[in-house]
């Protein structure tokens, strides 16, 4: 195989368009689910746990993603 040739991405789009919609359809259906939660019934434990569990890992990704930035 030759160095030189482009190698074949998926869907034919740009690297890193897949990984991206991919990521941005995981935010958005987290997003709708609990903003369903949310509106079904906001005092319900079921509610609590999922919203807070999705606060608490969106935490932990902005933490992480930083923080491995910073350490350049």
């Amino acid at each position: 195989m030759n160095t030189n040739e482009q190698t074949e991405e998926p869907l034919g789009l740009p690297k890193g368009s897949v990984r991206s919609m991919m990521s941005l359809g995981v935010v958005v259906a987290a997003g709708a689910i609990a903003g369903f939660l949310l509106v079904e019934d906001t005092t319900a434990d079921l509610t609590k746990i999922v919203v807070g569990g999705w606060i608490a890992a969106l935490g932990n990704v902005i933490g992480f993603y930083f923080g491995t930035r910073s350490g350049g």
